[in-house]
């Protein structure tokens, strides 16, 4: 393996806000991590990136942004996960787990204490992705995507560290 390579494989991602010019990557990561069916339009995920109350948050190695997380607060301590991409070649290295480690940071910043999201009913790898990182399941809903796709909500209380 090329030193290179090497570095890659092993780099601990850098988390940081989003700029403006990311767009088109995040569009691309986006198309890469979803069927059509779930992928966003670029309108889409240019309404996210800008709505009042979000924040997203991007996972880059030696440059390259290879993952995001968008979220908002929402309203009276609750917090939603809107999307969680990360490139495919990326997944299952941990960069969505700092990624969400991150925007629960910035949650309980923002005064939040439960968030919620929803995923896709059929990808059982999602859910166990967020079950591990001690979301709950709290029920399928049907056809909440473009009402052909069920999904699952899920909902994780964060917990406040003290200052011990």
């Amino acid at each position: 393996m090329e030193d290179s390579k090497l570095t890659m494989a092993w780099a601990s991602p850098l988390i940081r806000e989003h700029r403006p010019e990311d767009f088109e990557r995040l569009f691309q990561i986006d198309q890469a991590a979803f069927v059509p069916a779930l992928a966003y339009s670029r309108a889409e995920l240019q309404y996210y990136l800008l709505a009042r109350r979000s924040k997203t948050l991007v996972a880059e190695v030696e440059g390259e942004v290879v993952g995001f997380v968008n979220a908002r607060c929402a309203q009276r301590g609750w917090g939603m996960v809107t999307t969680l991409d990360v490139a495919p070649g990326w997944q299952r290295r941990g960069v969505g787990g700092k990624l969400m480690a991150a925007i629960e940071e910035w949650f309980l910043e923002q005064g939040v204490r439960v968030v919620a999201l929803e995923t896709p009913a059929d990808e059982g790898g999602a859910r166990q992705f967020y079950e591990k990182h001690g979301y709950q399941l709290g029920g399928r809903v049907r056809g909440y995507y473009h009402g052909r796709l069920d999904a699952f909500s899920m909902v994780k209380r964060l917990e406040v560290k003290s200052l011990e």
